[in-house]
């Protein structure tokens, strides 16, 4: 049983059991290469919105309650070992998420990999602009996970030195990115379902 309930070991037989009934009804209704994109494409973006939404809605405020209970445990668990596991599965999914986004652009008319596809989504040509716009949105939102969030929340989890201010700032800056991406998930998921 230890195998099972190990991280590894759950993603592993999934991955095992959705490749099984890949290959037994492969060809069949939409079991394709391209299906197996988007369903891959959709699983790292369950986890990647997922995890943003639990940073948004459980952890943050958790951790406000956690230091303003003087009796309590405090937040130091949090932020020594949840925080950081969770935001190197958020950074994955979401890099996972937008390059399977690109490659989904790239052969979405099921004739092998045409670059001018992507670049048609993202300058909104005719018949891309939905998908355009997700595309957009979901840049805006993976730029915020890497080049905003992470950097701050390093200094803020004390995994990068920075001084009192430093972190204050960061904190700002990282729920400031963080409440855009919120923002941003709802209508993107909207563009994402239109386009399909």
């Amino acid at each position: 049983m230890g195998f099972i309930n190990s991280v590894k070991g759950k993603i592993i037989l999934g991955f095992i059991l959705a490749a099984i009934v890949f290959v037994v009804f492969k060809g069949q209704a939409n079991m394709t290469h391209y299906a197996m994109t988007v369903w891959l494409h959709v699983a790292a973006g369950v986890l990647w919105i997922g995890l943003l939404y639990y940073f948004n809605f459980v952890q943050v405020p958790a951790m406000g309650e956690a230091l303003a209970d003087t009796d309590g445990p405090g937040p130091a668990a949090i932020g020594k070992y949840v925080a950081p596991r969770a935001l190197l599965w958020f950074r994955m999914a979401a890099a996972t998420t937008w390059i399977l986004g690109l490659v989904l652009l790239a052969t979405w008319n099921k004739s092998g990999f045409n670059m001018s596809n992507i670049i048609d989504a993202f300058m909104l040509a005719e018949g891309y602009k939905i998908i355009g716009i997700g595309a957009w949105m979901g840049t805006i939102m993976a730029f915020n996970v890497w080049f905003i969030i992470w950097p701050n929340q390093q200094k803020i989890l004390g995994m990068k030195e920075a001084s009192a201010e430093e972190i204050a700032t960061a904190k700002k800056n990282a729920a400031l990115a963080s409440s855009i991406n919120v923002i941003l998930s709802v209508p993107m998921l909207l563009t994402m379902i239109a386009w399909h």
